[in-house]
């Protein structure tokens, strides 16, 4: 399964590199650290994982129901 990471917030790490949230990750557990990393506070700035190839959304960090 290939995944990117999505939010309506601006994502960025001081700890990862610069594509590190824009670029597409083979590992559901790599996009989903470097999702954690990319925002401040995951809780209340909502940052999903989706599939590539299915558009499902397959982690966020909040509960909120996707539109």
């Amino acid at each position: 399964m290939t995944c990117r990471i999505e939010s309506a917030d601006r994502l960025q790490s001081d700890w990862l590199p610069a594509d590190a949230v824009t670029r597409r990750h083979a590992d559901r557990s790599q996009a989903v650290a470097t999702a954690i990393e990319g925002v401040d506070d995951p809780a209340g700035q909502e940052v999903r994982v989706v599939c590539v190839e299915t558009g499902e959304v397959v982690w966020r960090s909040t509960e909120a129901d996707y539109e």
